[in-house]
């Protein structure tokens, strides 16, 4: 049996340890100097309004601090360690992956401020493994503004990593959250308001009006997962119109990076709930399911990071027929995902590229050779086959939400380019300039596509 004094003793020895590595640390000396009442993880914040009878959709990007290119390399070389599938976890150069985290969060870059909390808190064995250093660098960002910042610090709360963190206050954060544009806010309470009665034990209430407006707004933003809750309240009616609603927006949510929408469509095709007339498509599509299934599989390792903006490529919705396939799994993926153009050597010295990082990743596709130059009016027809990137004016309000390296769609010609307006975006088809970047399917026999890089 253990010495209670022994442990005592071991006790404070760890207390000890733990203050002098906290006083040490950069992100301790940015807030020693707070009271812990000033501290952002206190601050005191309107009572959670579950049945609220309004919501206004903000959209995050526009109100994020600016990120500088050298901290924005170091992001994108971690995250390519980090996400990397040949390497085994236990096999990642860890310390560094940190380290990389660290110089850009150092830099004020607010996504490397809140992976480095996450590393922290996780079981991967990086240096740092106090949780009030996680809980300073996500005060950091609150302090830039960010409002997925005030998110995860409700996460915190409702976890008891805060100490005094109740589900009260969590979810005073995340509605403080949601309201300043947080999609991942959005898309928790978007699917904990849209049930048909009140649970608050079970954390869900009747509001479906604001419920579904904070997913339509977190869908919009880009979280994949907030489609998949969409689906399910688009379906309710049970009509073919509200089928294929839901379709529409599960499929959205595949492109965003959700492996939850990868994997209901799967059960969709494979005629889950079709006894019962509740089944989306109304039939089974085993070629469908397969692929959906192949997909879910990828994507749910990723955790959303990865994005299939072309899935169109090689898996429509019906009733589009299907490209050939040679069965590789990642013939499938590198067709859906986003592609960028051949980057051309620099005549002088080289810059920082964030898109080599992408590549690195596996995030994007690198073409082989630069499209034919093209470009086409968003409210127009499509005039070729193929990969299409869209961008707004830089002027336009929205034009740090909507020109991602993301924003691309596999269009076939004589087709309508997607309208901003049915992804919940306040931008007109007009707005959108849409570029060519090749990459068509080949033809394989009369009237047959195979899926082609």
């Amino acid at each position: 049996m253990r010495s209670p004094l022994r442990y005592l003793a071991g006790l404070c020895l760890l207390l000890v340890v733990a203050q002098v590595a906290l006083a040490e640390s950069k992100i301790h000396q940015l807030i020693t100097a707070m009271s812990s009442s000033d501290l952002p993880r206190y601050t005191k914040l309107p009572l959670f309004e579950p049945h609220r009878k309004e919501f206004t959709c903000v959209y995050q990007d526009p109100h994020l601090p600016p990120v500088d290119a050298q901290a924005d390399l170091w992001f994108q070389q971690a995250l390519a360690m980090e996400l990397d599938p040949e390497i085994y976890w236990k096999d990642k150069d860890w310390s560094k992956i940190y380290r990389l985290y660290q110089q850009a969060a150092d830099r004020n870059h607010w996504k490397a401020m809140l992976n480095l909390a996450s590393l922290i808190l996780s079981v991967y064995p990086v240096p740092e493994k106090n949780p009030e250093t996680a809980i300073r660098w996500v005060e950091k960002a609150m302090q830039l503004g960010v409002p997925d910042a005030w998110d995860t610090m409700g996460i915190y709360h409702r976890k008891g990593i805060v100490r005094g963190g109740s589900a009260t206050s969590a979810y005073a954060f995340f509605q403080k959250a949601a309201d300043m544009g947080s999609p991942s806010a959005q898309a928790f309470l978007g699917a904990a308001l849209d049930a048909a009665w009140d649970n608050p034990g079970n954390g869900f209430w009747a509001n479906l009006p604001v419920g579904t407006k904070m997913l339509e707004c977190a869908v919009a933003q880009g979280n994949g997962d907030a489609a998949h809750e969409l689906g399910f309240v688009y379906a309710r009616p049970h009509t073919p119109e509200a089928k294929l609603r839901a379709l529409k927006v599960l499929q959205v949510g595949v492109k965003l990076g959700s492996g939850k929408c990868a994997s209901y469509l799967s059960s969709q095709f494979r005629g889950m709930d079709l006894a019962e007339g509740e089944n989306l498509p109304g039939y089974i599509d085993e070629a469908r399911e397969d692929r959906y299934t192949k997909i879910s599989d990828i994507l749910e390792w990723y955790e959303g990071t990865l994005k299939l903006p072309n899935l169109d490529k090689v898996l429509p919705l019906p009733p589009a027929a299907l490209p050939k396939w040679n069965g590789d799994v990642q013939t499938l993926i590198d067709a859906a995902k986003a592609v960028t153009p051949p980057v051309k050597p620099p005549a002088s010295a080289p810059q920082p590229d964030p898109r080599a990082a992408l590549v690195k990743s596996g995030l994007l596709r690198p073409l082989a050779d630069w499209p034919q130059p093209m470009s086409c009016d968003g409210g127009r027809k499509c005039p070729q086959t193929g990969i299409w990137e869209a961008r707004v004016a830089a002027r336009h309000p929205l034009a740090a939400l909507y020109n991602r390296w993301d924003r691309q769609a596999f269009v076939e010609k004589g087709a309508n380019f997607p309208d901003p307006q049915q992804q919940h975006l306040d931008i007109s088809a007009h707005d959108v300039r849409w570029t060519w970047l090749g990459s068509p399917n080949q033809i394989h026999i009369a009237n047959v596509y195979k899926i082609a890089l």
